[in-house]
Protein backbone atom coordinates (compact mmCIF):
# COMPACT_ATOMS: atom_id res chain seq x y z
CA UNK A 1 0.00 0.00 0.00
CA UNK A 2 1.21 3.57 -1.17
CA UNK A 3 2.03 5.93 2.24
CA UNK A 4 -0.29 8.74 2.00
CA UNK A 5 1.33 12.36 1.04
CA UNK A 6 0.91 13.47 5.45
CA UNK A 7 2.84 9.79 5.99
CA UNK A 8 5.82 10.59 3.65
CA UNK A 9 5.95 14.26 5.11
CA UNK A 10 5.69 12.92 8.60
CA UNK A 11 8.53 10.13 7.89
CA UNK A 12 10.45 12.74 5.99
CA UNK A 13 10.48 15.34 9.14
CA UNK A 14 11.86 12.73 11.45
CA UNK A 15 14.32 11.44 9.52
CA UNK A 16 15.80 15.45 8.59
CA UNK A 17 18.42 15.99 11.71
CA UNK A 18 17.32 18.48 14.14
CA UNK A 19 19.57 21.84 15.15
CA UNK A 20 19.80 22.05 18.89
CA UNK A 21 17.96 25.66 18.01
CA UNK A 22 15.17 24.24 15.95
CA UNK A 23 14.71 20.76 18.68
CA UNK A 24 14.56 23.84 21.70
CA UNK A 25 11.95 26.23 19.27
CA UNK A 26 9.59 23.04 18.56
CA UNK A 27 10.00 21.83 22.41
CA UNK A 28 9.47 25.05 23.53
CA UNK A 29 6.09 25.82 21.12
CA UNK A 30 4.46 22.71 22.02
CA UNK A 31 5.26 22.52 25.47
CA UNK A 32 3.38 25.71 25.55
CA UNK A 33 0.43 24.70 23.96
CA UNK A 34 0.33 21.91 26.34
CA UNK A 35 0.48 23.71 29.46
CA UNK A 36 -1.74 26.55 28.57
CA UNK A 37 -4.52 24.02 27.37
CA UNK A 38 -4.33 22.08 31.12
CA UNK A 39 -4.33 26.10 32.30
CA UNK A 40 -7.53 26.29 30.16
CA UNK A 41 -9.48 23.78 30.95
CA UNK A 42 -8.19 23.89 34.75
CA UNK A 43 -9.91 27.05 34.49
CA UNK A 44 -12.82 26.86 32.76
CA UNK A 45 -15.11 25.76 35.47
CA UNK A 46 -13.43 26.79 38.56
CA UNK A 47 -14.05 30.52 40.02
CA UNK A 48 -10.76 31.18 41.62
CA UNK A 49 -8.86 34.19 40.40
CA UNK A 50 -6.31 32.42 38.10
CA UNK A 51 -3.62 33.44 40.37
CA UNK A 52 -4.80 32.00 43.50
CA UNK A 53 -5.72 28.66 41.71
CA UNK A 54 -1.49 28.83 40.66
CA UNK A 55 -0.95 29.14 44.14
CA UNK A 56 -2.90 26.79 45.45
CA UNK A 57 -1.74 24.05 42.66
CA UNK A 58 1.87 25.06 43.76
CA UNK A 59 1.24 24.39 47.30
CA UNK A 60 -0.73 20.93 46.35
CA UNK A 61 2.53 19.69 44.39
CA UNK A 62 4.93 21.11 47.11
CA UNK A 63 2.54 19.17 50.21
CA UNK A 64 3.31 15.63 47.62
CA UNK A 65 6.61 16.11 46.23
CA UNK A 66 7.89 13.72 49.04
CA UNK A 67 5.44 11.02 47.13
CA UNK A 68 6.07 11.95 43.78
CA UNK A 69 9.72 12.00 43.86
CA UNK A 70 9.76 8.18 45.05
CA UNK A 71 8.84 6.43 41.89
CA UNK A 72 7.22 2.86 44.58
CA UNK A 73 5.41 5.76 46.59
CA UNK A 74 3.90 7.51 43.72
CA UNK A 75 2.78 4.02 42.33
CA UNK A 76 1.42 2.73 45.74
CA UNK A 77 -1.21 6.31 45.76
CA UNK A 78 -1.79 6.80 42.15
CA UNK A 79 -5.28 5.63 42.68
CA UNK A 80 -5.99 7.50 45.48
CA UNK A 81 -6.12 10.85 46.84
CA UNK A 82 -3.49 11.41 49.57
CA UNK A 83 -5.22 12.04 52.63
CA UNK A 84 -4.14 15.35 54.94
CA UNK A 85 -1.98 13.19 56.85
CA UNK A 86 0.31 12.34 54.33
CA UNK A 87 0.63 16.06 52.82
CA UNK A 88 4.14 17.99 54.03
CA UNK A 89 3.49 21.65 55.49
CA UNK A 90 4.72 24.41 52.68
CA UNK A 91 5.72 27.73 54.40
CA UNK A 92 4.38 31.27 52.95
CA UNK A 93 8.11 32.65 52.15
CA UNK A 94 9.19 29.22 50.43
CA UNK A 95 5.72 29.67 47.89
CA UNK A 96 6.71 33.50 47.38
CA UNK A 97 10.32 32.65 46.58
CA UNK A 98 9.56 29.56 44.59
CA UNK A 99 7.37 31.94 42.69
CA UNK A 100 9.48 35.20 42.36
CA UNK A 101 6.26 37.02 44.09
CA UNK A 102 6.30 39.60 46.24
CA UNK A 103 5.72 38.32 50.19
CA UNK A 104 2.88 40.80 51.21
CA UNK A 105 0.83 39.45 47.90
CA UNK A 106 1.22 35.53 48.76
CA UNK A 107 0.51 36.16 52.18
CA UNK A 108 -2.78 38.08 51.30
CA UNK A 109 -3.88 35.49 48.52
CA UNK A 110 -2.75 32.94 50.78
CA UNK A 111 -4.92 34.22 53.97
CA UNK A 112 -8.14 34.05 51.55
CA UNK A 113 -7.51 30.66 50.22
CA UNK A 114 -7.31 29.48 54.22
CA UNK A 115 -10.66 31.08 54.98
CA UNK A 116 -12.09 29.62 51.67
CA UNK A 117 -10.95 26.31 53.36
CA UNK A 118 -9.07 25.65 50.05
CA UNK A 119 -5.56 25.82 52.17
CA UNK A 120 -5.13 24.31 55.50
CA UNK A 121 -3.07 25.99 57.89
CA UNK A 122 -0.51 23.58 60.05
CA UNK A 123 2.38 23.69 62.27
CA UNK A 124 4.70 22.49 59.48
CA UNK A 125 3.20 24.78 56.99
CA UNK A 126 0.71 25.14 54.54
CA UNK A 127 -1.32 22.63 52.86
CA UNK A 128 -4.00 21.87 50.03
CA UNK A 129 -6.89 20.27 51.45
CA UNK A 130 -7.70 17.16 50.33
CA UNK A 131 -11.28 17.49 50.40
CA UNK A 132 -11.00 21.23 49.40
CA UNK A 133 -14.76 22.79 48.08
CA UNK A 134 -12.85 23.63 44.69
CA UNK A 135 -11.77 20.29 44.12
CA UNK A 136 -8.21 21.36 43.25
CA UNK A 137 -5.65 18.50 42.96
CA UNK A 138 -8.87 15.66 43.29
CA UNK A 139 -10.57 15.10 40.47
CA UNK A 140 -9.91 11.87 38.48
CA UNK A 141 -11.31 13.69 35.03
CA UNK A 142 -8.96 16.22 35.02
CA UNK A 143 -6.14 13.61 35.60
CA UNK A 144 -7.58 12.03 32.89
CA UNK A 145 -7.60 15.19 30.45
CA UNK A 146 -4.05 15.78 31.50
CA UNK A 147 -2.91 12.32 31.06
CA UNK A 148 -4.60 12.40 27.35
CA UNK A 149 -2.99 16.21 26.34
CA UNK A 150 0.47 14.65 27.97
CA UNK A 151 0.20 11.74 25.30
CA UNK A 152 -0.51 14.06 22.49
CA UNK A 153 2.23 16.31 23.30
CA UNK A 154 4.51 12.72 23.21
CA UNK A 155 2.81 12.11 19.52
CA UNK A 156 3.54 15.34 18.11
CA UNK A 157 6.98 15.74 19.35
CA UNK A 158 7.56 12.35 17.81
CA UNK A 159 6.03 13.54 14.49
CA UNK A 160 8.38 16.42 14.40
CA UNK A 161 11.29 13.89 14.81
CA UNK A 162 11.92 14.64 19.02
CA UNK A 163 12.66 11.38 20.61
CA UNK A 164 13.59 11.06 24.17
CA UNK A 165 15.48 7.81 25.87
Amino acid sequence: MMPTPKQTEEAAARAAPLSDTERAKIIARLTWRFMLTLIGEGMRDNTLDPLDHMLALVIGTANLSHIDSSPSLCRANAGRIEPDEMRRGVSRGAIARALSMPAETVRRRLNALIEAKILIEREDGLILAAANPAGLGANQDVWKFHARQFERLLRELRLRGICFD
